[in-house]
Formats: C-alpha cells, structure tokens, sequence
C-alpha cells in the first residue's frame, strides 16, 4: 500500500539567508570602497591644495626678499641694480634667480625649460617670443637669492622679475593696465610714476619729483610640479614734495655768495621750481640775479603744510647715526652739539657738469646714505623750540656725499672747504651758512634743502667769500636718495595662465 507524504511549505525558501548576507556584505563592500576612494580623493585633493599653497607662499617669499632688498641699507641690496629703462629696451628686466642644488634657472629662456618667464610677452611686445632689447635683461652678480632670507629647507620660487612698469602697452597686452585710460597716443608704453597718492603716467625719461614704480613677478614651482605666479606693484615708501632749492618755514636770506637755482639739472627731466621759498615769512636776497628759479626765484609766504616730525620719522629708518661717522665729535652736555669737519656721508655721484653748476650727466651713480643726529632739542622745552647744533664742514678735504641728511636740531654749513652734497637735507631747526676758510672752495649742493626755522647765509665769513657756492634744485638727487627707504606695495594679484 503506498503512503502519502506531506509536503513541506517552506522548501521554497530554503538558501534565501545566504543570498541575502552575499547582498549585504557585497553592499558593504561597495560602500567601503566607495568610503576609500572618496579618502583617497580627499587626500589627494588635500595634498594637491597644500602643494598649491606651499608654491603660492614660495612666490610671496621670493617677492617679499625682493622688495626689501630693494631698499639701500638691505642685506645684500639690490637698488643699484633696479633698471631704469623701459621694459622691451636694452638692460629694460633684471631678473634675481634662486636655483636648488644641481638645477639651473634661466627665466630668459622664454623657450627652454628651466622655468621660462613665459609670462613676459603677455605684458610686452615680443619677437621671436622675447623682448625687444640688447640685451633685454640682465641678471647681475647681486641678483640671487640672498641667504640672509633663506628658509631651512630652500623655498621653491624660481625667479623674481623687476622692471619699471609700463604703461599699457600698444599691442594690448593683457597684463597691463592702462593708467591714463588712454587706448591711443603717446602715452602707451610710456613710463608709470607715483605722486604719494596715485599713479600717473609721463613721457619723460624718468619720474623727476614723483617716484617710479616698479613691477615684481615671482614664479615659484614646488617638487610635486604646482606653480604659482604672482606680482606686486612697489614704489619708495615717502614722497618729498620739492617746492624749491631752499624751503624754509620761516625767513631766508641767500646772502651775497650764494646761486641758488630752481632750474632742474639738464640730467634730470623734472620741472624747475622755486630757487628759495618761506612757508611764512619773505626771502632777502642780497645783490643781484642770484636767484632763480620757475615760475619765480624767490617766492615770500608760500604756505607750509609739512609735518617735519612725520617725515623725519618716515624718511629716519635704517639711518644711520651721525655721531658714529669716524671724525664725529660731540661737546658736553645732553644733548650737545656735534662737529664733523671733513668726512663722506655717503658715496657721491660722478657726474659732468656743463657751465658752472649744471649736472649735464652721471657716469657713476655711487651711493647713497641716510644719516641723523641725535635728539638736539633743548629742554625743558619752548615754544617755539630751542636746538643745539650739527657743524658740517670747515677744513679739507671737507664733505661730500649723497643721500638724506636729517637734522633733529639746527644745522651748520661751514663753506671754509669743499662741500658736495647730492640729495635731501632737512632741518628741524635753523641753517646757518658760514665760511672760516677764506673761502676759495667751490661748494655744489644738487637737490633741496628743507627747514623748519631759517636759512640764513649771511654768517661769518660769507661777505668775503672769493668762491661761488650753488645750491641747485635737482628732483631727482632727492628721489634717489629716498629710493633707498622701504618699499611699499600699492597693488597685488596672482597671474593665472
């Protein structure tokens, strides 16, 4: 007799555990690898950004050394070797290179590949894919890296480029801006000048009163290959308004051996100005035709807006102090009065002269020095103040120099030697102009001489002086010897190509 078996229900649904873990480990697989691709993305993303980041700083740090280093009493500083040409003419890019150990860097090779300057031609009119020129760039002996700003390990920018800036140019290029707004005219190309508050363009040689304006680029490229280009726009931290060959606040004599002239220098383009000026008072010239200067020679209550303390403080760092000039003596008391006879402050321009103080050209630029003295007001204080005094001069080989002479107190010229000065001397107190050595010299003095009292040279000696003594307004002698302060920045970007 055959049996009926009962069939089971559930036979159907027998393995359905295992298909369903397979499903959920494979789903979690999936969203594991999903979690490790994604951090293996964001690490690579992260490594990528810090990569970028760490050439985007490589560039600021080539760019900062730079910049200070354009400065005068930088470590290893570069402002005898800032161009002065326009970019796209002979000597017009100087480039400071940082190579690492075993490589070469060679920017001018627009075409090679040790880190071409291929930014360049963006900015200037190019043939054959560089500037026009010869040759068109220079990197001097000076212009490297300077291991007074080195990192450990070596930053990774490559080059730093220094050139005058441009106007914009007249094929357009891109990268550079046209100041004027001008699209036509004489003014493309043409030189770009700071006024202490904007950019203005001129079609002279150079800047004259107002101050260049330099561009920097950087490039800078990590190991992992992550480049990063930027550029700063810089220019002297203070601008000296030049009013006259003489500014005073209050009275002026020129006395009778004194020429005093505002008309430029024919080695500077800038525009005459006054030969002698008071801020508040008049200006006495004795004899005749020893003043002159554009659009007047003397010119009595002009007006006197500077602050002497702020431009002292401004024009006073990195000086170096007076008393420490070997051949520096000081009296007794605080403060006394300081003497320096014969000495160099600073390293005087050689420069060609054309009639009897006109500075036809300079063949060597030497170099230029800011000095200070101490303190030299009285106390307890008055009003107005009371100075002791610095004595400049008197016995050869006298003095000579270029550069900023700043006088906390009162000021001396001793015309009994020689006396040559190029650039800026300004006084907080009075000038005194005095002749104790018969006078036979022929003192020149090219730049300004400003004062917050008198300027008097009517002292001892100076009726019988058998020399000539020229004091001669020259923009450019003050511009150069302030071009050795501080740079600062008045514009920044990235160049991305």
């Amino acid at each position: 007799m055959s049996g009926c078996r009962k069939k089971n229900g559930k036979s159907s649904e027998r393995g359905i555990a295992l298909v369903i873990v397979l499903l959920v480990l494979l789903l979690i697989t999936m969203i594991v690898a999903g979690m490790m691709v994604m951090s293996t993305t964001d690490t690579a993303i992260s490594a990528n950004f810090r990569d970028e980041q760490r050439a985007f700083f490589a560039a600021r740090a080539g760019l900062e050394e730079v910049r200070d280093r354009l400065r005068n009493g930088s470590p290893n500083s570069l402002n005898g070797s800032l161009p002065t040409a326009l970019p796209g003419t002979s000597n017009g890019v100087v480039y400071v290179t940082n190579a690492l150990s075993g490589e070469t860097v060679a920017p001018w090779n627009t075409t090679g590949n040790n880190y071409p300057d291929d930014e360049i031609c963006k900015e200037l009119t190019c043939t054959n894919n560089v500037p026009a020129g010869t040759p068109w760039y220079t990197n001097p002996a000076a212009a490297v890296a300077s291991t007074t700003y080195a990192a450990t390990p070596k930053l990774t920018w490559k080059w730093v480029r220094i050139m005058v800036k441009p106007n914009k140019s007249t094929t357009g290029a891109s990268r550079i801006t046209s100041v004027d707004g001008a699209t036509s005219g004489a003014t493309l190309g043409a030189r770009v000048c700071w006024n202490g508050s904007n950019q203005l363009v001129t079609t002279n040689s150079d800047c004259g009163a107002n101050a260049a304006v330099y561009m920097i680029t950087a490039l800078a490229v990590s190991p992992s290959g992550s480049r990063r280009m930027l550029q700063y726009e810089e220019t002297i931290n203070v601008n000296v308004p030049l009013v006259a060959a003489m500014y005073a606040k209050n009275h002026i004599d020129t006395g009778q051996a004194l020429n005093v002239t505002g008309a430029t220098d024919s080695s500077c383009s800038s525009p005459s100005v006054y030969g002698a000026a008071s801020g508040t008072s008049n200006v006495t010239t004795p004899g005749s035709g020893n003043v002159t200067g554009s659009p007047a020679g003397t010119a009595d209550s002009y007006g006197w807006s500077l602050n002497l303390t702020n431009m002292i403080s401004s024009l006073s760092s990195g000086a170096t102090d007076i008393t420490t000039v070997s051949g520096a003596t000081q009296g007794t008391g605080t403060p006394a009065d300081i003497s320096l006879t014969n000495s160099s402050l600073g390293t005087a321009p050689t420069v060609t002269y054309s009639g009897s103080d006109n500075v036809s050209s300079v063949t060597s630029p030497g170099t230029p020095v800011t000095y200070i003295t101490p303190d030299l007001t009285i106390t307890p204080a008055t009003n107005p103040p009371t100075y002791k005094t610095l004595t400049l001069g008197g016995t050869s080989p006298g003095v000579s120099g270029q550069g900023v002479l700043i006088v906390r107190g009162n000021l001396t010229l001793d015309f009994g030697s020689n006396f040559d000065y190029f650039g800026l001397i300004i006084v907080q107190g009075n000038v005194n102009m005095v002749n104790t050595g018969n006078g036979n010299a022929n003192p020149h003095i090219h730049g300004s001489i400003i004062s917050g009292g008198q300027i008097l040279a009517n002292g001892t000696g100076m009726g019988n002086f058998n020399g000539s003594i020229s004091i001669h307004a020259n923009a450019c002698m003050v511009q150069n010897a302030i071009g050795g302060q501080f740079y600062k920045t008045v514009a920044q970007r990235e160049l991305v190509y």
